[in-house]
């Protein structure tokens, strides 16, 4: 599968959910948000933070929040993760049975116990988990210490166990590649604010969803605009999607 094929399959999702327009946009250093029909968000799938969020323009406030949810397809981080943001506010609710509260670590924790253990991106939790398992592996496009340059991906990713990838791969071109490269009985997860809570994301390959609901619009903004990292923002509840 193609990284446009995963990025139109999502999409697909959207056939027969109402369009809604745009109501509000908040961008940060770290994250945007949109709220249409509900607020999503996503983190900047960019390799740097922060950035200057002010470096290209946004969707008109009152446009379609489907055509804002195309920008997933524009081959731009930027854009694509507007795009996922915008995606996200338009999904239907998630059945309360369907969600568990429990945050990506934890889980990786438990399925990665005497694994071999890859994680794409350097999340604040990698720190605690070091020693923790049979081998940790985590690949950045931009390594920090301890980390493996994302070029060794093809070579070293065959031998996880456990595979747990940032949701920001949706947006920065690299999810198609990087899954072609998982061993056929890895576990995957897909983590972090920008996954998308939708059970079409379990038909990409995934075992487990883990992501965010917006809770407190006004608290996330808050800590948004003031440029706070996702870790600190407060307003979010995380939690893992349950396959249905």
């Amino acid at each position: 599968m193609t990284q446009t094929d995963i990025l139109n399959q999502l999409l697909n999702t959207l056939e027969g959910v109402s369009d809604h327009s745009i109501e509000e946009i908040t961008t940060g250093a770290h994250i945007v948000t949109v709220r249409s029909r509900k607020s999503g968000l996503a983190t900047w799938a960019v390799g740097q933070h922060p950035i200057d969020p002010g470096a290209f323009s946004l969707p008109e406030i009152g446009s379609s929040c489907k055509a804002a949810a195309q920008l997933i397809l524009s081959g731009d981080p930027k854009k694509a993760s507007l795009g996922m943001a915008a995606f996200s506010s338009l999904l239907p609710d998630i059945p309360s049975e369907n969600v568990i509260d429990r945050n990506a670590a934890d889980i990786i924790m438990e399925l990665g116990s005497d694994k071999r253990v890859a994680v794409i991106g350097h999340f604040p939790f990698v720190a605690r988990m070091k020693g923790k398992f049979k081998e940790l592996m985590v690949f950045e496009k931009q390594p920090k210490d301890g980390d493996l340059d994302a070029v060794l991906i093809p070579e070293e990713m065959p031998k996880a166990d456990v595979v747990a990838l940032t949701a920001t791969t949706l947006c920065n071109g690299s999810l198609a590649g990087i899954l072609d490269h998982c061993s056929d009985t890895a576990v995957k997860l897909i983590i972090g604010p920008t996954t998308p809570l939708c059970q079409t994301t379990f038909d990409l390959g995934f075992d487990y969803v883990a992501g965010s609901i917006v809770e407190d619009l006004n608290l996330l903004k808050k800590g948004v605009v003031e440029g706070v990292s996702f870790k600190n923002v407060k307003g979010v509840r995380h939690v893992l999607l349950k396959k249905a």
